[in-house]
């Protein structure tokens, strides 16, 4: 099925994504910083707004699941665009901590209609056999050359107008943007069910409840629930960190920096998993996560942060894009979504801790005991995974496959 029509929408959530994640997940730190000197919020209420904004990501991610196979992903997406656009132009006007976590979980809701679930499941619908990985690589790559290209400019036009202009055309801009896509290129394959509970008679693989009887769906999960932890805290303070170590035209760098190894690294993994071990690349970047963020921690010039931020961006992009692709290749596609969707939810629930937690420590301890953390929960990870063994087999019964 991996087709011409498939690429076209490979190329439509390669931008949904770009603008999502240029708009929202690496601008979070911008944010940050803007809102901290123009409005006053401590670092640790706006940590507990970004963890509010990803923990209720995961929570709808699952409604999310559940609605795409009822009703048209489009009309899903195009909530989820409206929603983001406006919870944008509310945080411009935010001037209490209630309003800014009214805000962000607005955000979180509407960021979930836009991302990861819809995202992979489109692809991994597209793409059932050897070009998956390929193709969750590029589509996925949107969300680091958001980073690129569209948080600088951000930097520049919130320095330039200030933290409400700016946040008022950044919401009209990205639902704006969003929209023509979603519905000049967004759609499920032809042939895919559409019906209610038709997808289960339909599509190879395991049941969501099959799914969970094993030990691998939860050591997976929660080896991701600490790598996602580390991962997003470690990319909501690294312009902060950094700014607050050198400059903030040392720390765009840094996130430019981060967000081009994560593209690099994720078209090289995109590519390299038609030839190694899923699993193995999955230890491999746990590994390398952990070594980015004791760079980090310990940085005290730009070279040392920015070869910090070098190491951990090559690791971004594969790990998530790995979590898709091993729970296809682990369980199938009969409930992918809700599968993702599940697993998806309970790993952001260290998400949504991660940026709390790294700020909370920010506050005792300083950036470097924050990002020391980080590391720690990465090899923690690392050894959850050894712990979990290789992915089960769907082409067997679970039952035969849990032996």
């Amino acid at each position: 099925m991996s087709t011409s029509a498939g690429w076209r929408v490979v190329a439509a959530l390669f931008a949904i994504l770009t603008l999502g994640s240029g708009f929202g997940f690496y601008n979070l730190s911008v944010y940050m910083n803007a809102l901290a000197d123009e409005r006053g919020f401590s670092i640790a209420q706006l940590s507990l707004a970004i963890s509010l904004f990803f923990l209720m990501g995961g929570i709808f991610g699952v409604v999310v699941a559940r609605l795409i196979e009822r009703y048209d992903v489009r009309w899903v997406m195009t909530a989820g665009a409206l929603i983001s656009g406006l919870a944008l132009i509310l945080a411009g006007l935010a001037r209490s901590e209630v309003e800014l976590l009214w805000v962000y979980a607005l955000f979180g809701l509407g960021n979930s209609g836009v991302s990861l679930v819809p995202m992979s499941t489109l692809v991994t619908r597209w793409f059932p056999g050897a070009n998956r990985s390929m193709a969750l690589a590029t589509a996925s790559t949107g969300l680091s050359v958001g980073g690129v290209i569209v948080t600088p400019i951000c930097v520049l036009l919130i320095e330039r107008n200030g933290v409400q202009p700016a946040l008022l055309q950044f919401g009209w801009v990205y639902a704006l943007l969003l929209l023509p896509l979603i519905w000049g290129f967004v759609r499920l394959p032809p042939d895919a069910p559409l019906a209610p509970g038709e997808t289960r008679a339909v599509l190879p693989g395991w049941s969501e409840a099959e799914a969970r009887t094993t030990g691998f769906f939860w050591l997976s999960t929660l080896a991701y629930f600490l790598l996602m932890g580390a991962q997003v805290g470690g990319i909501a303070h690294l312009f902060n960190r950094v700014a607050e170590l050198l400059d903030r035209d040392v720390a765009s760098m840094a996130v430019q920096i981060l967000a081009l190894a994560s593209i690099s690294g994720r078209l090289f993994g995109g590519w390299l998993l038609s030839y190694v071990s899923t699993r193995a690349w999955l230890l491999g970047n746990a590994l390398g996560q952990g070594v980015g963020m004791l760079l980090i921690a310990g940085a005290d010039s730009a070279a040392l942060a920015w070869a910090g931020a070098l190491v951990f961006g090559l690791t971004v992009g594969n790990l998530l894009m790995l979590q898709p692709v091993v729970l296809a290749e682990a369980f199938g596609l009969r409930a992918y979504a809700r599968i993702y969707a599940s697993a998806n939810a309970m790993t952001t629930m260290g998400v949504a801790s991660g940026p709390l937690l790294l700020g909370l420590l920010y506050e005792v301890g300083g950036y470097g005991m924050s990002y020391l953390l980080a590391a720690v929960l990465s090899i923690l990870a690392l050894i959850v995974l050894l712990f979990a063994g290789p992915l089960p087999d769907w082409n067997i019964g679970p039952s035969d496959a849990k032996r």
